[in-house]
């Protein structure tokens, strides 16, 4: 084999060295930007099992809203635990995202209805902090939520960029989902807007 062809073939097998090391990184980068989501994610669920309790007393145990708000924030938590058991692969987070999205209108709807109740004058005062706690918190799941996407979306353009999106195929990288708020954009829910897994 001549010296041209050598090194052509060196630095072809350098590039792709490159290449891979660049998407793992991208990759990683956007996996360690869904820790603070997910640690905002678990506090959205202590709060939703704490308004419950605390809606106890005006409501009853077994009120209908109440059971679907524990059993929601439940649910949620197992996704979560369920997706990190398995590094985030697959469609783990777009079953994070359909769970969360049944909390927070689960949240939502009991909020609503302690509000009805007190015609005006305000819920107790412990409904009230937690209240506020879920407001505070939606605004950093938002802030979170761009700081993932952003990594996300910059892996993403990586995998198509040719020639490493040939990498990318020989590899079997795909792209990293990206999240979307939920129903209503102001209070922050999460919601996968593309269910491609990120392996």
């Amino acid at each position: 084999m001549s010296i041209p062809v050598l090194i052509v073939v060196a630095l072809l097998f350098f590039w792709v060295i490159g290449a891979t090391q660049r998407l793992k990184r991208l990759r990683s980068a956007a996996t360690t930007l869904f820790a603070p989501l997910s640690s905002d994610l678990r506090q959205r669920h202590a709060i939703a099992l704490a308004l419950a309790h605390a809606s106890r007393p005006m409501l009853g145990d077994e009120h209908a809203l109440i059971v679907r708000l524990v059993k929601t924030a439940q649910a949620a938590g197992h996704a979560l635990d369920a997706a990190q058991a398995r590094s985030m692969r697959g469609t783990a987070l777009q079953a994070i995202g359909e769970a969360e999205v049944a909390l927070l209108q689960a949240l939502d709807g009991l909020a609503l209805h302690l509000q009805d109740l007190t015609s005006g004058s305000g819920p107790v005062a412990a409904i009230t902090e937690l209240l506020r706690q879920r407001d505070t918190l939606q605004e950093q799941l938002a802030a979170d939520r761009h700081l993932y996407n952003h990594a996300a979306q910059t892996y993403n353009d990586a995998l198509h960029l040719f020639p490493t999106t040939l990498v990318a195929t020989l590899l079997r990288l795909r792209d990293a989902p990206l999240l979307a708020s939920g129903a209503a954009p102001s209070r922050g829910g999460v919601l996968v807007s593309r269910p491609t897994p990120m392996i």
